[in-house]
């Protein structure tokens, strides 16, 4: 084998086994035995085919999104746009609001698909991707993580700290996953907006959340209870087509 695609396949292996943390350059190319100049150069590359990713130029690295995309990651989402977009529709049709379909990929929120409503004045601006800590839609995923799966991905993105002030450290946060945990959608105001999230599951696990995203003036008059209402059957009915298309 070529020796620098060697190396690559063995850094790319080294970041897969420490999948739910940031890893340093200076690990990474120590315990390979690789040259700390080589290895720097190696993970540009990789960088710039989109197989490892940096959160920031001085943090350590991750897994890539192009990765997981061409280990069917993307296939998964493209399959789920395809299957769950005719609900979010409708839904977005019926209560006139911007709603998202949302998933988590390493420590960020991913939107996979909005469908965005018409005729209002004021709308709340819909953010592609950003920290999973800050977005409500990711909240819900995280709640229903099992264990393993939460302590992995807190190696990986660390306490919310100022991104969720109400769950800041450790004690905080525990308490906030479990009171999600019981409920069928969670919604919160922050700034004159409101976000109203619930968790879509496949086979028992979280895998995404269906949200919407409006100003808060629009929640009065016994609105927010059926906004909550018709998000929560959407979410239940997306859970049992992905159940079934698994079959």
């Amino acid at each position: 084998m070529i020796q620098v695609l060697d190396r690559a396949d063995k850094i790319l292996g080294y970041l897969s086994d420490n999948r739910f943390r940031e890893v340093p350059l200076t690990e990474i190319a120590d315990s390979l035995g690789i040259n700390r100049g080589t290895c720097a150069n190696i993970l540009k590359s990789l960088r710039d085919l989109g197989l490892v990713e940096q959160s920031d130029w001085r943090k350590g690295y991750v897994l890539g999104g192009r990765l997981y995309s061409l280990a069917g990651k993307k296939n998964d989402s493209s399959n789920m746009v395809r299957l769950l977009k005719p609900y979010i529709d409708a839904l977005c049709r019926e209560m006139n609001e911007n709603v998202m379909l949302a998933v988590i990929r390493n420590d960020k929120r991913i939107l996979l698909y909005d469908a965005k409503s018409s005729g209002h004045q004021i709308e709340a601006k819909l953010v592609k991707d950003m920290k999973a800590w800050r977005a409500t839609t990711a909240r819900v995923i995280i709640a229903h993580y099992g264990e393993e799966k939460l302590r992995g991905f807190l190696k990986l993105a660390g306490l919310p700290g100022s991104d969720w002030p109400e769950a800041a450290d450790r004690e905080k946060l525990m308490a906030k996953l479990e009171e999600y945990r019981g409920l069928d959608c969670v919604t919160v105001l922050n700034e004159h907006f409101a976000c109203i999230a619930a968790p879509v599951f496949k086979n028992g696990e979280a895998v995404a959340s269906i949200g919407f995203y409006l100003p808060d003036m629009r929640l009065g008059s016994g609105r927010q209870e059926l906004l909550e209402s018709r998000i929560a059957e959407t979410a239940r009915i997306a859970s049992a087509i992905l159940d079934a298309s698994s079959h």
